[in-house]
């Protein structure tokens, strides 16, 4: 029969995925308190909450079919980054700190409702952030329209050159 601490435990891991829009997997052996603090500090800049979870809890607490198929299998130490906000930067971040310490491990995740693999999870953190993203793609858009107007005024030069031309010669 379970206890009220652990009922709670799962209420909470339910509500926290509930409104999660990525959930990254994580294996946390060797690292120290300090080291986790660091972390997690680092992510709540982010608005993502990082903890330490038991691998049976998380279990029953994920209802969505993608958080169930990557957690179905999971063994040893378990810990998971949860945000509602840009999963690029969280991505980021646990690269960043992976690099450093050389003690985090991911081991999979979700990423706006579709499960990735640990190596997906990482290859996220290659991708621009949101903002640079989008310059990237209103520059797209601009560049053809500025090349038609580039090639639409330098006709209309012409022709205006050609009309002067003609007017000087017949003066």
């Amino acid at each position: 029969m379970p206890n009220q601490e652990k009922v709670e435990i799962v209420n909470s891991l339910k509500e926290l995925l509930s409104d999660a829009s990525t959930v990254i997997l994580a294996d946390h052996t060797g690292m120290s308190v300090k080291q986790f603090s660091t972390l997690r500090s680092r992510l709540r800049e982010n608005d993502t909450q990082f903890r330490v979870v038991k691998n049976t809890l998380l279990k029953l607490a994920a209802e969505n079919e993608a958080v169930k198929e990557i957690v179905a299998d999971l063994e040893g130490p378990t810990s998971i980054a949860v945000t509602r906000g840009d999963p690029v930067a969280t991505a980021k971040v646990l690269a960043t700190f992976m690099k450093e310490s050389k003690l985090l491990i991911l081991k999979g995740g979700v990423v706006e409702g579709r499960p990735v693999s640990a190596e997906q999870a990482a290859a996220l953190a290659t991708i621009p952030p949101r903002p640079v993203l989008l310059a990237q793609v209103v520059g797209g858009l601009q560049a053809p329209i500025a090349g038609l107007v580039g090639t639409l005024q330098s006709t209309l030069a012409g022709l205006v050159m050609t009309l002067q031309a003609v007017a000087e010669a017949r003066s």
